[in-house]
């Protein structure tokens, strides 16, 4: 069994939703800390100006953690009206398109205390939209502990993996750390994404923006591309 492991971020790329298409199992690594002014909370889209066509945050503002935050502890600053900003900047920029993504609408009427909530039910149901059938886990709900490699081997042993699909992104610890995982017979291989051209607006394409831009310029069609 395939698993991967990476943390909730706001909004991923086509890249993560890959990961996870590619994983029998993902899990949601949700008990680690959090980091302020990063993708867990913020990530790009592109702008529709005529005259210079560019990448834009969207954010939500969370309160101000302590520096031991869990991912999963993390407040939303709802004194901000972060929502009606987001849906201001999918209108202008993308125009009644956003519309046609019900599961966005139907997120964006309900109320969210915790980023971590927010980010993980968005990347559930856009997998449901996306026809990706992988089984998704938070890490907080199993009874694992240690950090990075050690983190990592422990989620592996739970679940009974014996291949794991990393991210870039961890290579330089989980290698340094190899022998625990070949000690127990689990496979490490990292994920290599090529990134698709797909019908985004403008003359210039902007790659690894958030999935947000897929689904709005492709729709239906956006599974095609993951």
């Amino acid at each position: 069994m395939t698993i991967s492991i990476s943390q909730p971020t706001l909004f991923p790329w086509l890249g993560y939703f890959n990961m996870i298409k590619n994983s029998d199992v993902f899990v949601f690594l949700d008990n680690v800390k959090f980091k302020k002014q990063s993708w867990h909370m913020r990530n790009r889209l592109k702008s529709s100006s005529k005259v210079d066509e560019a990448e834009f945050w969207i954010r939500i503002p969370t309160t101000l953690p302590k520096t031991n935050t869990l991912i999963k502890d993390v407040f939303i600053d709802n004194n901000q009206d972060w929502k009606q900003k987001h849906l201001d900047n999918f209108q202008y920029n993308y125009g009644s398109t956003y519309e046609e993504v019900i599961f966005l609408k139907e997120l964006y009427l309900r109320e969210w205390d915790k980023i971590a909530d927010f980010n993980i039910e968005f990347i559930t149901h856009c997998c449901q939209f996306l026809e990706i059938p992988t089984t998704l886990i938070r890490g907080s709900e199993l009874n694992v502990k240690g950090t990075k490699s050690h983190l990592v081997l422990d989620i592996c042993k739970q679940l009974n993996a014996n291949k794991l699909l990393a991210n870039n992104g961890s290579e330089s610890y989980l290698e340094k750390d190899k022998t625990i995982f070949d000690n127990e017979n689990i496979e490490i291989t990292y994920h290599k994404y090529r990134h698709p051209r797909y019908n985004q607006c403008g003359e210039m394409f902007f790659e690894n923006l958030s999935v947000l831009d897929l689904l709005f310029s492709e729709k239906e069609n956006a599974k095609l591309f993951i």
